[in-house]
């Protein structure tokens, strides 16, 4: 789409960012195994709380974090033995299920990032405290829609801690339900808007994308917002379980019960 978004094709070794745990082999397999004890107890604290009366926005965000990961080490275990070996200074093109087997074997595989946002380039004067006279690129690193659905998920988590966790469950008001329904319209016209121009950018034949392709894919990704929208405004606003009543409460509510269901005695 020009100077700030590419598809950049990065073979990562290991976890976000490029941190690796560990050196060569060793480490590329502990990294993957604890990446599946991760998805594992993740996955079961998901379907754990789908059983529980929960609110449904901390059902959105552990689903966000546990698709995320999936998607991660689906790379790591099994994209090494599916794809050979890849170059793309040397324009070598990765080929699938090679008859000469992949490029690593079980859970060393590596992780595939490719979306590459350098929105704002630019240099540090030279009285800037500790990066003086150097260049800056955000954002850096490439990633994945891996790597974003874990990061919007804890991101979401860190957000509304308080309303997800807070002990005392009190139903939500009317103004708060209103912004919580605009803020998820704005991520799902974000989504949306970063998934379209994924396509866009794939099935032009000419680069950068015009000004109509772009107008075309905000377009979209705004009625994709407003049905966001549409949806949580119809959809059943969560009602937090009432509290047990305390044991005299309830002694005393019984003993009227036995008292009014009680025959009268003729006197």
């Amino acid at each position: 789409t020009g100077s700030w978004f590419y598809l950049h094709f990065v073979e990562n070794p290991g976890m976000a960012f490029g941190l690796q745990l560990g050196d060569g082999a060793g480490g590329k397999l502990l990294l993957s195994l604890f990446r599946l004890v991760a998805v594992g107890g993740i996955g079961y604290y998901l379907w754990k709380k789908t059983k529980e009366n929960v609110r449904p926005l901390l059902i959105v965000c552990v689903a966000l974090i546990f698709a995320g990961a999936l998607g991660n080490i689906l790379d790591s275990v099994f994209y090494g033995k599916f794809f050979g070996a890849s170059d793309p200074w040397d324009q070598n093109i990765a080929q699938f299920m090679p008859a000469s087997g992949g490029y690593a074997g079980f859970l060393h595989g590596q992780v595939v990032d490719m979306f590459y946002f350098p929105v704002l380039r630019g240099h540090f004067p030279q009285w800037f405290p500790l990066w003086g006279g150097e260049d800056y690129l955000f954002f850096r690193p490439v990633f994945n829609i891996a790597d974003a659905s874990i990061s919007v998920g804890v991101f979401l988590l860190i957000v509304f801690q308080a309303r997800l966790f807070s002990k005392a469950d009190r139903p939500v008001g009317e103004k708060r339900i209103l912004l919580t329904n605009i803020f998820f319209s704005f991520l799902a016209f974000l989504i949306s808007s970063f998934l379209l121009f994924t396509y866009m950018t794939l099935a032009s034949k000419t680069h950068p994308l015009s000004g109509g392709r772009i107008a075309l894919v905000f377009g979209l990704a705004a009625v994709a917002g407003a049905g966001m929208f549409l949806f949580l405004k119809n959809y059943p606003v969560y009602v937090p379980p009432a509290p047990p009543a305390p044991a005299t409460e309830a002694k005393e509510s019984a003993d009227h019960t036995s008292a009014d269901s009680a025959p009268e005695e003729n006197s």
